[in-house]
């Protein structure tokens, strides 16, 4: 009972997963004005999608809008038969961070050994407190 629930866990994901993609390669990329990208060249796609299982009866759907700097999480529920949204998040100010909740060395420690020449190593403690932004 237990394989066999998990092949229609497995079957509903693929389902869920060919009907993202399809939504994904319907959609028409488009410029600043909202407007049908033109252009020589082939416009990237708008939306990523990376899907995997994120507990025993659940699998994740990450979608990546590159348009807006988008990042929404899905939960897609086999048992219940449920695709749930779980996240969103506007990831256009992240990218600007070079480091954040980082072990050491942190960018500015390895910057500062190869404009020094010296090996501070990246077994150091970390201090208490949090990492500069």
């Amino acid at each position: 009972m237990a394989l066999e629930r998990r092949w229609v866990f497995v079957a509903f994901a693929a389902a869920v997963a060919v009907a993202v993609c399809a939504f994904v390669a319907r959609s028409t990329p488009t410029d600043a004005a909202g407007a049908p990208a033109t252009g020589g060249g082939a416009a990237a796609p708008r939306f990523t999608l990376v899907a995997g299982p994120v507990g025993e009866k659940q699998t994740g759907a990450f979608v990546i809008d590159q348009e807006t700097m988008r990042l929404l999480v899905y939960a897609v529920d086999a048992g219940r038969k449920q695709l749930k949204l779980v996240a969103v998040r506007d990831m256009s100010q992240d990218v600007l961070l070079s480091h954040w909740n980082n072990a050491r060395p942190w960018p500015e420690d390895i910057r500062q050994s190869v404009e020094t020449g010296e090996d501070h190593g990246g077994g150091e403690k970390e201090p208490t407190g949090a990492a500069p932004e």
